[in-house]
């Protein structure tokens, strides 16, 4: 009755330059969040690591909702779910 198609093999070289897009974008994140946070970093030295964090994962969800159609979105999320957890042990280690 229903049949599913199998689901295609990602190819590797995809899922590679989709990390480093990923890498590019946690990147793009980064300075974003320097430049929007710039003038409130003498008093408040927590608001790097949140913006950075909201910057990432709004990033993130638009990946995610990509991720079955594409081998790209596959190697961003990756990227950009490690460039959280760095994110995360800097935000620990910097507010100590």
């Amino acid at each position: 009755m229903f049949q599913s198609d199998p689901e295609k093999p990602r190819s590797p070289l995809q899922v590679l330059q989709g990390f480093l897009l990923g890498v590019v974008a946690s990147l793009g994140c980064l300075f974003l969040t320097i430049f929007l946070a710039g003038n409130f970093a003498s008093r408040r030295a927590w608001i790097y690591p949140a913006l950075n964090a909201v910057a990432l994962i709004l990033v993130g969800v638009i990946a995610i909702r990509h991720i079955r159609e594409s081998s790209y979105a596959l190697g961003t999320v990756i990227a950009l779910a490690l460039a959280l957890v760095v994110d995360a042990a800097f935000a620990v280690a910097f507010l100590r």
